[in-house]
């Protein structure tokens, strides 16, 4: 055994306050800033631009400061980003007793359990998903096995899944109001202690390997659940020019013109898209954001790139239904608007090229 002088501990890669800055010479998506904290008071005309904003494109920033639930989110998510490093650590043998089972999207993915493109190119990134419905309960109810770096941070993981959850919910809830839903209509689909597909993602991205030609981490997808909260303090983030109502996914590209912008981060802001759900309870009022992630661009590049995503997503039993108001438009009645959201995710992650079954 070596002396205790001797040991040295890994050196730490999540370390935000080290990163370079974001290029100013690449071009970036233009979107707005919306402020929590107004949103939570009510502010009329919050309400319109957060609207606008999802109606449109799908994305928009949202400042966190000036209220708890968004420190809350602005530390917690720093902190589980600490946490994801020691997870990330362990030997892949070790990370592999945790790995994704078919239709359960909780667990490990290790990289290169996805394919980017029609010629089967590998993705780079590993991530682990953590289930809301095992973090907010005692240890006795979950459901599966977690990492003991995981379990040690539960009480963490359950005051994030509950402020997350609770922004999400207001978002969705201004965005009800707009289109002449009752409010509750969405909370009622989305019920923070029913069992869903709700989870917290901790992603790791490897730097970058090649200058050239960027490799795929995530590759080009709408997010299949409602709304989707994300932290994160490197680039990679892109998103397609075209509203992804025109873009639709073909072998892992958009096959419509437009071109891959870059989302900058914003110091104090989580980036929020909505996903799929969101628009098919709409009927296509709302825009579901289509992007992918690739390594960072210029010296940011050089750093491995954690986030940390929270997820909301309908409860697994509710089904995928359009709102029936004025404000969503009708549409034809088929056999799919009886598909649960377990069933609907399934499929969705299914299309993504996820193996779950390796």
């Amino acid at each position: 055994m070596p002396h205790k002088e001797e040991y040295e501990e890994p050196t730490e890669e999540f370390t935000p306050e080290l990163y370079p800055p974001f290029p100013d010479d690449i071009p970036t998506l233009d979107i707005p800033t919306i402020g929590l904290s107004k949103l939570l008071d009510g502010d009329a005309a919050e309400k319109d631009r957060v609207f606008d904003a999802c109606v449109g494109r799908g994305f928009f920033y949202l400042e966190l400061g000036g209220c708890d639930a968004g420190s809350m989110i602005l530390d917690g998510a720093d902190r589980i980003a600490r946490t994801g490093e020691r997870v990330f650590r362990l030997p892949l043998a070790e990370k592999m007793r945790y790995k994704q089972a078919r239709k359960q999207l909780f667990g490990y993915k290790f990289a290169g359990s996805s394919v980017t493109d029609k010629a089967g190119t590998p993705d780079t990134a590993e991530f682990f998903n953590v289930a809301k419905n095992d973090m907010i309960v005692p240890d006795a109810e979950m459901r599966r096995p977690w990492p003991a770096e995981i379990l040690d941070s539960k009480e963490l993981f359950a005051g994030y899944i509950r402020n997350a959850h609770a922004v999400g919910l207001n978002v969705l809830a201004v965005l009800a109001e707009k289109m002449g839903v009752d409010p509750g209509e969405f909370a009622r689909r989305h019920r923070i202690e029913e069992p869903s597909g709700d989870h917290v993602r901790i992603t790791r991205g490897p730097p970058r390997a090649v200058k050239e030609i960027p490799e795929i981490q995530t590759p080009s997808h709408t997010d299949s659940g409602t709304i989707t909260i994300l932290m994160n303090w490197l680039g990679g983030l892109q998103v397609w020019s075209e509203s992804a109502r025109k873009a639709h996914l073909s072998n892992g590209q958009p096959d419509g013109p437009g071109e891959w912008l870059w989302v900058k981060p914003k110091r104090g802001c989580a980036i929020i898209n909505l996903g799929d759900a969101a628009m098919r309870f709409s009927n296509g009022v709302l825009c579901a954001g289509r992007h992918r992630v690739i390594p960072a661009p210029g010296a940011q590049g050089e750093w491995p790139r954690y986030s940390i995503v929270y997820f909301v997503r309908p409860e697994d039993n509710c089904l995928m239904k359009k709102f029936k108001v004025k404000g969503v438009p009708e549409g034809s009645e088929d056999e799919e608007e009886a598909i649960t959201a377990t069933e609907w995710i399934f499929r969705q992650s299914s299309a993504l090229g996820n193996k779950l079954d390796d």
